[in-house]
Parts: C-alpha cells; structure tokens; sequence
C-alpha cells in the first residue's frame, strides 16, 4: 500500500496556509498564499490552491503524488452551508476533501478534541466552545454582520473616526492625521478605496491604531477600548458556555492582550496547535469514519 499523506489548510481573510505532514506525523512542507476566506470566491479557490501546490512543492512531492494527500480545509466564510459546498464541490486532485470552519480547525489544534474554546481575533473575529461533545459558535458571521473585536472592524472604526475629525466631530489627533495622509485628505478618496476594499485592507490599519494608543492618543484609545469591549463580550459568553480554557489565536491578540481586563486574562492560554494542525486532524478524522464537523 502507498504512503498516504495529509495536507492541512488554514485560510482567512489576510492569507492562506497549507502544511503537509506524512502518515507518522513528520512535516514535510508547507506553504503560503493570498486570502482563502470562501466567501471571496474564485480569488480565495485561486489562494487556496496555490499554497496546496506549494505545500506539495516545499515536500518533494510530485503532481501525482497529490492523489495520495487527504486534505482537510479549514476555512473562513464556511459557517454557511452554500459557502461550503461552493469550496468543496470544486475539482481537487486530492484522496479526499474534509471542509469546515477556520475556528473549528482552530479548536482541534488547540485542544486535540478535547473541551475548550477558542477565540481569533484576527482580521475578523470567530469564538467556539466545544463543551462536552457540544459545539457552539459564538460570533464569526462575516465582516457584514460581524467579526467584533477584529482587525477589520478596528481599522474601519479608524477610518470613520479619522473622517469625523476632519469635519470636527472628532479630536483631529496624530492617529487621524496617520490615516487621513493615506488618502491625501481628501474624502472622496476614502470612499472610492472602500467600495473596493476586502477586510484584510481594512485590518491593516489595527496595528497602527494600537501604536497611537500605547501613546497615548485620545481617538486611538477609544478605539481600542471599543474592541476591548466587544473581545469582553466574545469571552465572557464562551465561558458562560462552559469552556474550562479559551485558546488565543490571531493576529491581533497579542495586540489586545495588554488592554485586557485581568478578569478576561485569565480565561486565556496559548493554544497547544495550529489551525493547520487542526485541519490535519480534520482529514485523519474523517478517514477513521469520526465526524469531523459535528454541528
């Protein structure tokens, strides 16, 4: 009998990761592409693939050998179902194809199955508890009607309060400045980049946001304290759910994690494994006949 291998991927609204490990555990490649959240479309398809490909070329493997990987994808923008046929109705070289949410590969990484929650908060935002075979998800519907707390959505509350400054409803502060000099001042020039903009444009202002704050700025602070706020609430509700510990993931964490309350900080631990890991797990599950998506 051939070797078999597994392929994980983690794919999100900033990039897609993809990792290749054989049957005894042992890495052997991984790789890198563009924003894999389903809900982009054939550009996250295009993301996906590429560092899938890559992945295959940083293990040594050949094309062919593609029909021996079982893959897992955990995904952004898979919570709703036709999103997640949409990914996983496409052509894929693969063994075989397991496809669920980022924060679910998330969990399984984390915790290796067993109870706990975890929280991104990166570009967007996505909670899970999985308490006793339960599993529930808090947040994670997307930068529409969603992702509170994240890189996103700090970064678009920049851009709006930098242009309430501008027109005197707001403090006119270095932060504002930073901002507003992106885009030559000039309003109509904002509304023309966010017609176009996808939630990774936005979140790249976060982190300038945290620096204006930790000196002080007064817009950058507010700012702050509303996604501190809203993080609150994503955890408070995870522990309400039961979840003994909540894994910390994304990029934006590390940012966030001094504002914190030390009540909120407590709850937090580092999570044992990837979210690439996760989806390893996802593919080795679903292979065993397990469920790898209870809902």
């Amino acid at each position: 009998m051939s070797q078999r291998f597994f392929l994980g991927v983690d794919g999100g609204g900033t990039k897609t990761s993809a990792r290749i490990r054989d049957e005894g555990g042992a890495l052997l490649g991984e790789g890198a592409a563009g924003p894999g959240n389903a809900r982009l479309g054939e550009s996250a398809y295009r993301e996906i693939l590429t560092a899938c490909e890559r992945a295959v070329g940083a293990a040594g493997l050949a094309p062919s050998d593609m029909a021996r990987i079982h893959a897992g994808f955990g995904l952004a923008g898979t919570a709703q179902e036709p999103d997640r046929n949409a990914i996983r109705d496409r052509a894929y070289p693969f063994a075989s194809l397991t496809v669920d949410t980022d924060a679910f590969a998330a969990w399984l990484g984390a915790f290796g199955g067993d109870d706990g929650a975890i929280l991104i908060l990166g570009t967007g935002s996505a909670g899970l508890a999985v308490v006793r075979g339960k599993r529930t998800s808090v947040g994670g519907w997307g930068a529409d009607v969603s992702d509170d707390g994240s890189g996103m959505a700090i970064g678009r509350l920049a851009i709006r309060q930098s242009l309430w400054a501008l027109e005197g409803m707001a403090p006119l502060t270095a932060l504002a400045h930073d901002v507003l000099d992106e885009f030559e001042q000039r309003p109509p020039e904002i509304v023309v980049w966010a017609a176009a903009a996808k939630p990774a444009d936005f979140a790249r202002f976060a982190p300038r946001v945290f620096r204006h704050a930790e000196a002080g700025d007064e817009l950058a602070v507010g700012i702050v304290q509303q996604a501190v706020q809203d993080a609150t609430m994503l955890i408070e509700r995870l522990v309400a759910l039961g979840a003994p510990r909540i894994a910390m993931i994304g990029s934006i964490f590390p940012l966030m994690l001094p504002w914190l309350p030390a009540a909120m900080r407590a709850h937090l631990v580092q999570p044992a494994g990837d979210a690439m890991d996760g989806a390893i797990l996802m593919a080795q599950r679903a292979l065993r006949g397990v469920d790898p998506a209870r809902r």
